[in-house]
């Protein structure tokens, strides 16, 4: 893998990584006036903004910020094709359709990373992280279900593990279904 490729790869994936954040925090109504949360509206609104004038929302659905979710996972697929494969065409249909799988690899590989950093800052900070405050209300709701099936043994809560193992399991059934695009999203990070 080149340098370049690295690079490229790597600004697409936190580029994808940010607007995602965007339209989760929307959903989750996360504290708006949290430094982590106003970051990522500041460094995404340059684009976006604009996007919204034109582009209007229906209902609570943000249209502009998922468009420019899905133009940004379609421009990472065809940039991971063709550092693959130099005689890989422009553009194609199928790439519309493997944008979707970039922004469900992303969006799951995104869940694992928060879910890690909360259970590190759990034992760190005990609660008095700016940043642990965003990660609870934006994987509460997905580990909370959990919670309520396997209440936490002692001090040890299974929920986080538990949900890891879904995401693996998510993942080899997307390998299996999606196969060959999958394993070459699962392969470029």
């Amino acid at each position: 893998m080149s340098p370049l490729f690295y690079l490229i790869n790597m600004l697409l994936t936190l580029c994808v990584y940010l607007v995602i954040l965007r339209v989760w925090m929307q959903y989750t109504r996360v504290n708006y006036y949290n430094p982590c949360t106003q970051f990522i509206i500041k460094i995404t609104q340059p684009v976006i903004g604009p996007l919204r004038k034109i582009i209007p929302s229906i209902g609570k659905i943000d249209t502009a910020t998922l468009l420019v979710l899905y133009i940004l996972a379609v421009i990472k697929f065809i940039a991971i094709i063709k550092m693959y494969n130099t005689n890989a065409p422009n553009f194609n249909l199928q790439y519309l359709i493997c944008g979707f799988y970039v922004i469900l690899y992303s969006l799951g590989n995104l869940v694992f990373w928060m879910l890690l950093v909360r259970a590190i800052l759990s034992w760190i900070s005990k609660g008095k992280s700016i940043l642990e405050e965003v990660l609870y209300q934006l994987t509460e709701p997905l580990i909370a279900p959990i919670r309520r099936v396997v209440p936490p043994i002692g001090n040890i809560d299974l929920s986080f593990m538990i949900f890891v193992f879904i995401l693996i399991i998510l993942n080899m059934v997307c390998m299996n279904l999606f196969s060959p695009w999958w394993g070459i999203i699962s392969f470029s990070r």
